[in-house]
Protein backbone atom coordinates (compact mmCIF):
# COMPACT_ATOMS: atom_id res chain seq x y z
CA UNK A 1 0.00 0.00 0.00
CA UNK A 2 1.26 3.28 -0.68
CA UNK A 3 1.67 6.27 1.22
CA UNK A 4 -0.98 7.97 -0.32
CA UNK A 5 -3.71 5.12 -0.24
CA UNK A 6 -3.03 5.36 3.19
CA UNK A 7 -3.70 8.92 3.59
CA UNK A 8 -6.40 9.03 2.13
CA UNK A 9 -7.59 6.11 4.01
CA UNK A 10 -7.00 7.97 7.06
CA UNK A 11 -8.47 11.07 5.71
CA UNK A 12 -11.88 9.04 5.17
CA UNK A 13 -11.22 7.59 8.64
CA UNK A 14 -10.97 10.72 10.21
CA UNK A 15 -13.90 11.97 8.55
CA UNK A 16 -16.36 9.04 9.81
CA UNK A 17 -15.10 9.77 13.04
CA UNK A 18 -15.69 13.74 12.70
CA UNK A 19 -18.95 12.94 11.44
CA UNK A 20 -19.99 10.77 14.04
CA UNK A 21 -18.86 12.79 16.92
CA UNK A 22 -20.92 15.61 15.23
CA UNK A 23 -23.98 13.49 15.15
CA UNK A 24 -23.58 12.62 18.75
CA UNK A 25 -23.08 16.50 19.59
CA UNK A 26 -26.60 17.41 17.87
CA UNK A 27 -28.14 14.04 19.59
CA UNK A 28 -27.04 15.55 23.11
CA UNK A 29 -27.97 19.29 22.57
CA UNK A 30 -31.45 18.39 20.99
CA UNK A 31 -31.96 16.23 24.64
CA UNK A 32 -30.49 18.98 27.04
CA UNK A 33 -32.61 21.59 25.11
CA UNK A 34 -35.87 19.59 25.25
CA UNK A 35 -35.06 18.79 29.00
CA UNK A 36 -34.72 22.81 29.51
CA UNK A 37 -38.15 22.87 27.21
CA UNK A 38 -39.46 21.26 30.00
CA UNK A 39 -38.91 22.84 32.88
CA UNK A 40 -39.68 26.11 32.09
CA UNK A 41 -42.82 24.58 31.13
CA UNK A 42 -43.04 23.31 34.92
CA UNK A 43 -42.61 27.09 35.83
CA UNK A 44 -45.27 28.12 34.50
CA UNK A 45 -47.19 30.73 37.26
CA UNK A 46 -50.91 29.42 38.39
CA UNK A 47 -53.51 32.00 39.27
CA UNK A 48 -54.93 32.47 42.49
CA UNK A 49 -58.45 30.85 43.08
CA UNK A 50 -61.23 31.41 45.74
CA UNK A 51 -62.52 28.23 45.64
CA UNK A 52 -60.78 25.88 48.58
CA UNK A 53 -60.92 22.50 46.52
CA UNK A 54 -59.18 24.11 43.76
CA UNK A 55 -56.67 25.98 45.55
CA UNK A 56 -55.85 22.69 47.29
CA UNK A 57 -55.46 20.82 43.86
CA UNK A 58 -53.28 23.81 42.96
CA UNK A 59 -51.02 23.38 45.64
CA UNK A 60 -50.40 19.93 45.66
CA UNK A 61 -50.00 20.27 41.73
CA UNK A 62 -47.19 22.86 42.76
CA UNK A 63 -45.54 20.89 44.91
CA UNK A 64 -45.34 18.18 42.28
CA UNK A 65 -44.22 20.61 39.75
CA UNK A 66 -41.55 21.50 42.64
CA UNK A 67 -40.02 17.79 42.54
CA UNK A 68 -40.44 17.27 39.03
CA UNK A 69 -37.87 20.50 38.28
CA UNK A 70 -35.62 19.64 40.69
CA UNK A 71 -35.05 16.17 39.40
CA UNK A 72 -35.34 17.55 35.60
CA UNK A 73 -32.96 20.81 36.66
CA UNK A 74 -30.34 17.33 37.91
CA UNK A 75 -30.65 15.70 34.40
CA UNK A 76 -30.14 19.35 32.81
CA UNK A 77 -27.02 19.42 34.43
CA UNK A 78 -25.58 16.18 34.09
CA UNK A 79 -26.46 16.62 29.91
CA UNK A 80 -25.20 19.80 30.35
CA UNK A 81 -21.80 18.32 31.50
CA UNK A 82 -21.92 15.30 28.17
CA UNK A 83 -22.89 18.36 25.71
CA UNK A 84 -19.34 20.53 27.23
CA UNK A 85 -17.28 16.89 27.47
CA UNK A 86 -18.90 16.30 23.61
CA UNK A 87 -17.78 19.87 22.18
CA UNK A 88 -13.96 18.98 22.83
CA UNK A 89 -14.46 15.73 21.36
CA UNK A 90 -16.05 16.77 18.16
CA UNK A 91 -13.23 19.69 18.21
CA UNK A 92 -10.39 17.53 18.60
CA UNK A 93 -12.02 15.28 16.03
CA UNK A 94 -13.02 18.08 13.58
CA UNK A 95 -9.22 19.62 13.87
CA UNK A 96 -7.63 16.34 13.40
CA UNK A 97 -9.83 15.31 10.27
CA UNK A 98 -8.63 19.25 8.68
CA UNK A 99 -5.36 18.44 9.37
CA UNK A 100 -5.56 15.36 7.46
CA UNK A 101 -7.28 16.82 4.54
CA UNK A 102 -4.39 19.55 4.29
CA UNK A 103 -1.81 16.43 4.86
CA UNK A 104 -4.24 15.16 1.11
CA UNK A 105 -4.34 18.41 -0.51
CA UNK A 106 -0.14 19.39 -0.11
CA UNK A 107 0.09 15.98 -1.62
CA UNK A 108 -2.42 16.50 -4.31
CA UNK A 109 -4.69 13.60 -3.17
Amino acid sequence: MTSDNRLERLRAISQMVKDKELAKLRTLAQARDETHDRVQRLMQPVALVQDPALFAARQLHAKWALEQRIRLNRTLAQQTARLIEQRAKAARSLGKAEIVTNLCRQNQI
